[in-house]
């Protein structure tokens, strides 16, 4: 088995340790809050009952359970959570028919399209060069990669995210246009793995693949 397989592996078994386990009900309530988000405006606690089938009180119970993985605005609506967010960050994120909107990191478009099932345009900038990366994310893989040499950094979490996984995670995981600027990035930081783009796809399609499988629950198809 090749180093970059094991490594693919072993990096999303570390995030799908690190993320929520959620039941059922919970999983399709996180499964419309990415659903909707992802076309681009704040969503209500309604909305929200409404895509999953479930009560208003079911979900604003759940999000409470969610520590520091939902954002609101001042009207009581989400404009961020499980990796994307309406206000603006380093990766924009663009789903077919939706309004431009961003990714909490360069991991997370890898997470969410296979979950929502559209393909989304991301942009981002090499916080060395400052180049500018663009792509086109499918369910399937990556498509229109510029530059071809993309490169993903990460770092393997090693407890539950929670809070601070902005922080603690996210300004990690970053894309670079090639592996020397991504070299002396992370020369400067401890336990950094990269990755070429496909095998990034490749960790985040794993990490969630429990989420990909079509379930139907009254009616309603989920990711």
């Amino acid at each position: 088995m090749s180093t970059s397989v094991t490594t693919v592996q072993e990096l999303s078994k570390a995030i799908a340790a690190a993320s929520d386990i959620l039941d059922e009900q919970s999983r399709r309530i996180a499964t419309a809050i990415i659903d909707l988000l992802a076309q681009g405006d704040p969503i209500t606690p309604a909305q929200i009952a409404g895509h999953a089938r479930v009560s208003e009180e079911v979900v604003l119970a759940t999000l409470k359970g969610w520590p520091g993985g939902v954002f609101w605005d001042d009207e009581g609506r989400v404009v961020g959570s499980w990796g994307l967010a309406i206000p603006e960050m380093a990766h924009k994120f663009q789903t077919d028919g939706g309004k431009p909107i961003y990714a909490w990191c360069a991991l997370d478009p890898f997470l969410i399209v296979p979950v929502i099932g559209r393909p989304a345009r991301v942009a981002s900038k090499d916080p060395v060069t400052g180049e500018p990366i663009t792509m086109t994310v499918t369910p399937q893989g990556i498509n229109d990669l510029s530059p071809a040499t993309t490169v993903v950094s990460f770092l393997a979490p090693n407890k539950p995210f929670d809070f601070d996984v902005i922080e603690s995670f996210c300004h990690f995981v970053l894309n670079f246009a090639s592996r020397e600027s991504a070299d002396r990035w992370a020369a400067e930081r401890e336990g950094i793995v990269l990755l070429p783009a496909a095998d990034a796809f490749e960790v985040g399609l794993r990490a969630w693949s429990k989420w990909h499988a079509p379930r139907r629950t009254e009616g309603q198809a989920t990711a």
